[in-house]
């Protein structure tokens, strides 16, 4: 079965669970290919946290046939390159070479998916540098902070877990059971997603000889529960700020809100003109870093915001904060704001897709949370048609300091982030 969007992007069935998604670019002289397995760290529990991340890691340390200093060799000899990432929902594999080398960089990353060895001593190794990996995180109260916000934004949810896992579930993984979860992984529904100059045809029949018998395990998620704000901490003396991120739950990437509430976000802290950064930053030198944020799921989201300051501003912090979200709450945004919002978005977009790999990634991540590649002048199209009132329709869910989890790291304790907590919604 073959369908076509605007006859740019080619959708096909290898089996019911693995399809291939495909954009024909003739004026480029390379291809992007990714592989998008229906499996993250949601997927995980507590003493498994961690396992997809490290299997990620674990693709790359030699096949039955290569080592992993070969693999590299021949990655490198013919002028591209291979990466891999976890998410909450996939992991995920990326490649970009020269059109010419299609063939050889399919076999090879057919190897690296299904051959891989998981040899007893590049597993001990690639543990300890995941601890260090997450140590390293840890360490950074500007990254660890989203997962203390995290684990109080969807609570008992495996949504709650970090990507890389902890110290202590990472250190208690064993092998047997990595290779079990690998197999597992395997049978996952895939999207092979491809974007730049290159055979169709040859493509298809290489992915009908190596995936027909993958993805042909599918299994239902459980969505988060019921949302209840909270607030968490971790004292950290030896800086001087206080690093806070704010949070709640957003709807998933299928929902008619995913615009207004991208919008939404590029005008609160999104950009140098957003109310947030011009608030905080620009009129009263309290912050180098603020921003707000939304991410987007298969069934869930987190929408929120984060700043670093120094405690002694923290009274004015508060201040601002509610003059700012109070001031929204009740007048709201103008239109001229709405208007740059989606013009800012608009060209981040248009700008995103000069690259063959954002365009892949795109049409990948999309079909996969929607089973369908939208056009991206039909997107252009659905931003621009959005008005104020929609924007301000969301206020009342979005922009409530009342319903924000809170997060700190810093020189700080429990009376003072239940203090600050306090005046903040009081």
């Amino acid at each position: 079965m073959v369908q076509q969007v605007k006859d740019l992007v080619t959708v096909r069935n290898i089996n019911p669970n693995v399809k291939i998604v495909a954009e024909k670019l003739s004026q480029y002289y390379s291809f992007a290919l990714g592989i998008f397995i229906n499996r993250g760290s949601r997927d995980e529990d507590k003493t498994d946290n961690g396992i997809t991340h490290l299997i990620e890691h674990m693709l790359f340390k030699g096949t039955s046939s290569k080592s992993s200093l070969e693999i590299v060799r021949l990655i490198e000899g013919l002028g591209g390159s291979f990466d891999a990432f976890t998410t909450k929902e996939n992991l995920v594999i990326v490649t970009k070479f020269l059109s010419e080398h299609l063939i050889k960089v399919f076999e090879l990353l057919s190897e690296i998916l299904f051959e891989s060895k998981f040899g007893e001593e590049e597993f001990i190794k690639e543990k300890s540098v995941i601890m260090e990996e997450i140590k390293s995180n840890n360490e950074d109260p500007s990254e660890y902070i989203y997962d203390l916000l995290f684990d109080l934004v969807f609570k008992e949810h495996p949504m709650s877990m970090p990507i890389a896992g902890t110290i202590e579930s990472v250190s208690n993984l064993q092998l047997k059971d990595v290779q079990k979860h690998y197999q597992d992984v395997l049978r996952c529904p895939m999207i092979i997603s491809v974007s730049g100059n290159f055979e169709p045809d040859i493509l298809f029949d290489y992915a009908q000889k190596r995936f027909s018998k993958s993805g042909l395990f599918n299994y239902e998620r459980k969505k988060p529960d019921t949302y209840i704000p909270g607030w968490n901490f971790q004292t950290q003396r030896d800086i001087s700020q206080v690093h806070l991120c704010f949070g709640l739950p957003a709807v998933g990437y299928d929902s008619n809100l995913r615009h207004p509430l991208l919008i939404l976000n590029a005008m609160l802290g999104g950009g140098m003109s957003s109310r947030l950064f011009q608030g905080l930053r620009e009129e009263h030198g309290l912050v180098y870093d603020v921003h707000s944020f939304v991410d987007f799921y298969s069934d869930c989201g987190i929408f929120g915001f984060y700043l670093s300051t120094d405690k002694k501003n923290i009274k004015k912090i508060i201040e601002e904060l509610k003059r700012i979200f109070d001031n929204l709450y009740t007048r709201g945004f103008c239109e001229d704001e709405v208007e740059l919002a989606k013009s800012y978005i608009i060209g981040n977009l248009l700008l995103s897709l000069e690259n063959s790999t954002n365009r892949m990634l795109r049409i990948g991540r999309e079909f996969g949370y929607l089973n369908k590649i939208t056009p991206v002048e039909k997107t252009v199209e659905k931003i621009k048609s959005i008005k104020v009132d929609e924007i301000n329709g969301l206020l009342r869910d979005y922009l409530d300091l009342k319903r924000y989890s809170v997060s700190a790291i810093g020189p700080v304790d429990e009376d003072w982030v239940s203090n600050f907590v306090k005046n903040l919604k009081g």
